[in-house]
């Protein structure tokens, strides 16, 4: 089981993850870096398989970086998000 969640303050946000991939009853892994940051303001966290995670973040940052270099701006927060 996953744990990601994350909250909101005056001029600050905290995403907080856990780091062990597990498969079934077996830890894989107890150092998975379960976020990957998409530019200097924005992060995202991912849970699932890791295979799936680490293609649809490298996705999601080639995209945004894309946008960036096409239209000489980064995508808003809102933007990125849907």
């Amino acid at each position: 089981m996953d744990v990601i969640f994350g909250f909101v303050g005056d001029k600050f946000a905290v995403v907080v993850s856990d780091t062990m991939a597990v498969q079934q009853i077996i830890i894989n892994k107890d150092d998975e870096d379960k976020t990957l940051e998409l530019d200097s303001h924005k992060l995202m966290a991912m849970s699932g398989p890791k295979g799936d995670c680490v293609y649809f973040g490298e996705y999601i940052q080639a995209n945004m970086k894309l946008y960036e270099l096409r239209n000489g701006m980064k995508l808003s927060t809102h933007a990125a998000s849907s």
